[in-house]
């Protein structure tokens, strides 16, 4: 088997740049370690993801949007708080003239319609259950080792795409070194209802034990999310639903009436990493193999939409997707935005958790300044919609 490009890992990343490299005309293969995607064994899990109007034009471009517009929700109002402070910013989306500041979907409805568009396409060839176990190197080819139930086979290719997350064995077999930070913290993730319908609204409230937010999901439906110290973590699950209802009405404020109902709470570790190096030879590392935030700006899949949208213009045009000009300045392109997003989220993190009561009104003169200054709200709201680049617009 000769391919142009090999993507390992069958998660949002990987799908979305198989449709792209595909659409090109490029031949591609996609490994994935896991037979079929379900709720409970996946990426594509129960979570709920914001998409960025960035994000939602990349996923446009790719001709999905279509095919997802039954599943998303528009985020049309953003507001920020912080809890036992003055402060907050409302950011609307007719102020920017942009009809959502971005879109909320659940990860299994995301993951349902790639998959299917993927297995769909004549230039996309699926191996799964199937693992990349090693690869070789030469100077105009990457020879691949996968490994199926029953053999293991060896595909050449032009490039060798890592998009298998954290745990990267890609990475591993390139030996690029990971940087690390645990912030010792949980993310608690559930879907309530509540009294009034959200009609577009999102919030997000600062507390000095980390972050709550609401994110619209449709009727009278939020994903609900609650960030404690990896010491309460256990505290929180065994909570029966009323008790933890009370505990996130206390952090939040009952922003939109009563919460009436909760799902079962899912917890998940909160960590950083960022690998510096994401190139080598024939590969190349993209979304989670190459870097992982805190969502506290829930920017973490929108980086790695603009990874392969970034990735997707440079090799448009190119005989040679892994040539090593084109992965080279790949890598340049990305670096500011993968650093500015990993410094931004690190950042909130540091200053809305200081317990300071000097620091709280700091905080606070910060959110109202945000608030009062048309340029700066737009700045702040332009970058997150869009990413780095959007800064100077």
């Amino acid at each position: 088997m000769d391919q142009e490009v090999i993507i390992s890992g069958g998660g949002p990343v990987g799908l979305m740049l198989a449709m792209g490299l595909a659409e090109q005309g490029k031949q591609v293969t996609l490994v994935e370690a896991l037979a079929e995607q379900t709720a409970q064994n996946s990426s594509f899990d129960g979570r709920v993801l914001a998409l960025t109007l960035g994000s939602q034009e990349a996923l446009h471009a790719l001709g999905l949007w279509s095919s997802l517009l039954p599943f998303v929700e528009p985020i049309l109002h953003v507001h920020v708080s912080q809890k036992g402070y003055l402060g907050m910013t409302k950011i609307h989306a007719s102020e920017l003239n942009v009809p959502a500041l971005g879109y909320s979907i659940t990860a299994e409805d995301l993951g349902q319609v790639l998959w299917q568009a993927v297995t769909a396409h004549p230039k996309i060839t699926v191996m799964r259950p199937a693992k990349v176990v090693d690869f070789e190197m030469a100077a105009d080819h990457v020879a691949v080792n996968i490994e199926t139930s029953d053999q293991v086979k060896s595909v050449t290719a032009k490039l060798l795409v890592g998009a298998d997350g954290t745990q990267s064995q890609v990475r591993q077999v390139l030996g690029l070194p990971m940087e690390e930070k645990s912030y010792h913290a949980f993310g608690l993730i559930a879907k309530v209802e509540t009294e009034r319908k959200p009609e577009g609204w999102s919030f997000e409230r600062f507390t000095t034990e980390g972050p709550v937010a609401l994110l619209p999901m449709g009727g009278f439906s939020s994903k609900a999310v609650l960030v404690c110290p990896e010491s309460d973590v256990t505290h929180y699950l065994d909570m029966d639903d009323a008790a933890f209802i009370q505990a996130f009405a206390a952090k939040m404020g009952e922003r939109l009436g009563r919460y009436t109902a909760i799902s079962p709470r899912v917890a998940y570790p909160l960590k950083e990493s960022y690998v510096p190096q994401m190139t080598q030879g024939r590969a190349v590392l993209m979304g989670n193999a190459s870097h992982t935030q805190h969502p506290v700006a829930a920017q973490g899949l929108n980086l790695g939409i603009r990874d392969v949208a970034e990735f997707l213009q440079q090799v448009a045009d190119e005989p040679d997707p892994g040539h090593s000009k084109i992965l080279e300045q790949y890598a340049a392109n990305r670096r500011a935005d993968h650093e500015k997003v990993m410094g931004m989220t690190d950042g909130l993190i540091q200053i809305f958790q200081t317990p300071s009561p000097i620091a709280g009104h700091l905080r606070g003169l910060g959110l109202m300044a945000v608030q009062a200054l048309p340029p700066l709200k737009k700045r702040f709201a332009r970058f997150a919609m869009r990413g780095v680049h959007a800064s100077g617009k």
